[in-house]
């Protein structure tokens, strides 16, 4: 008997592995179809629309058939929480905007823009949870995998179009210019958003380096691809978010200490932002211009969106999607500018006014950390710490709030983070919760003897 048990629990434990790796291998199938796929659009209703969102709805619907099939409910309760979490800077713009459109009484075009960009945006968190739910704490590493499969594609793409050698000579140098000449080839690489998400994962390297030991070749290939997309800034982030995450490694003895510095470092990251939104409104590019330092004409398409907005505190914004919006309507007009405001400052202050921006700034920066340092532990608040610290470098010069790639790298490296330890601690509170109400409920037939004797 006993010799039959332990067979059939080998044979049950088999399964669940083989059960395991199919959902690893979807995951990675449906990581792979949204990063690579994604991109492309597709019409409906007369409306052009990237695949962004019928790849994420079919995840999402896999995810949950697989939860009714076998559910998981603590690992399902654990990422349902965090997943509203990292919605909630993404919702924010779209809800505020609402006062803003009936106060503007802003036209369809505005609205339609803003509505998208939302609905891309949380459908990609969605995603990360589903793979999340599916691989569990593999899913941060199967969905950078799926990054460089896309990327590579992409970049075999552009070699085969432009040659090898001359591939690699535009590489060399990219790099030894330190993105200052960037060739056609390059240009085309640069443009994927996927460099973004590179970064945030070479972060995570940095601030949890035993990854670079257990992960050595997906390591190596991230700051390969992320060199063949360069961006400055977002080198400047990740170096900026590696000492963050060295500094408060060090001083996690010091618990007094870090709790002061993330308070004095979370109003810092306000008034910068905030000050950083004036100093344009005040001709900061104007000035730099005059001092013969070439901004790349960001002078005059800062002067183009001034009349459109007012650094004042009652300056109650144009609500999402007006930028782009507005964008579009310039770019009808015989003038080779691009009109992308480089900041993604900027471009929330114009679109949510001051209040909105501010409120804006503490979503995406005080509350992520505080979640996490809460829920992660302190070496997951640092993490969190180290990954805002690089996104906010990035908004400096580049719209990257609205890009899918970087936030769904952010929010899968937090959703995964811990997880097994996240859902053990959620289970065992659901025992104690369970206990603790057996004991002050009676069973059903001592209740009603109760009840009988009291009414008899």
């Amino acid at each position: 008997m006993t010799l039959g048990y332990l067979n059939k629990k080998e044979e049950m434990e088999g399964e669940k592995k083989r059960g395991n790796g199919f959902l690893i291998f979807a995951a990675f199938l449906l990581s792979s179809a949204y990063n690579y796929f994604g991109g492309n659009m597709f019409s409906a209703g007369g409306f052009d629309f990237y695949l962004f969102l019928p790849v994420a709805a079919a995840g999402i619907v896999f995810c949950l058939t697989v939860f009714l099939v076998s559910p998981d409910l603590e690992r399902m309760e654990v990422l349902w929480k965090q997943m509203w979490v990292l919605l909630l800077p993404l919702m924010f713009p779209f809800l505020w905007s609402f006062i803003i459109w009936i106060v503007n009484s802003a036209n369809l075009v505005e609205m339609r823009k803003g509505v998208i960009v939302t609905a891309y945006l949380m459908s990609g968190i969605g995603m990360m949870a589903a793979l999340t739910y599916l691989a569990g704490e593999d899913a941060v590493w199967i969905h950078l995998a799926s990054l460089i499969v896309s990327n590579g594609a992409t970049m075999v793409t552009v070699m085969l179009d432009g040659g090898i050698s001359e591939f690699f000579r535009q590489l060399f140098a990219l790099i030894v210019s330190f993105a200052g000449e960037t060739g056609e080839l390059m240009a085309r690489l640069e443009i994927h958003g996927i460099t973004y998400a590179l970064g945030c994962y070479l972060v995570y390297f940095l601030v949890e380096e035993k990854n670079i030991k257990t992960h050595k070749v997906l390591f190596i290939l991230t700051v390969f691809f992320f060199f063949t997309g360069l961006k400055r800034i977002a080198l400047a982030g990740v170096v900026a978010a590696g000492l963050v995450g060295a500094l408060w490694r060090r001083i996690e003895r010091f618990p007094g200490i870090s709790r002061f510095l993330y308070r004095l470092t979370g109003i810092g990251f306000l008034v910068l932002a905030l000050a950083y939104v004036g100093a344009i409104f005040y001709g900061l590019y104007g000035f730099l211009e005059q001092l013969g330092i070439n901004t790349s004409a960001r002078a005059d398409i800062y002067d183009m969106y001034k009349p459109y907005y007012s650094f004042s505190p009652i300056f109650l914004g144009n609500g999402i999607g007006w930028v782009e919006a507005q964008m579009s309507i310039w770019s009808e007009t015989a003038t080779d500018l691009v009109y992308n405001t480089h900041s993604e400052y900027l471009k929330q202050f114009i679109e949510l006014g001051m209040a909105g921006f501010l409120i804006w700034c503490c979503l995406r920066c005080h509350f992520q950390i505080s979640y996490a340092s809460r829920k992660l532990g302190y070496r997951g608040g640092v993490l969190a710490f180290a990954m805002v610290t690089y996104i906010a470098a990035t908004y400096a010069t580049d719209t990257t709030a609205t890009q899918v790639f970087i936030n769904n790298a952010f929010g899968i490296i937090l959703l995964s983070y811990r997880l097994k330890d996240r859902i053990r601690e959620k289970r065992m509170e659901n025992q104690r919760i369970n206990r603790m109400r057996s004991e002050v409920y009676l069973p059903g037939d001592v209740f009603e003897k109760n009840i009988e004797g009291k009414t008899g």
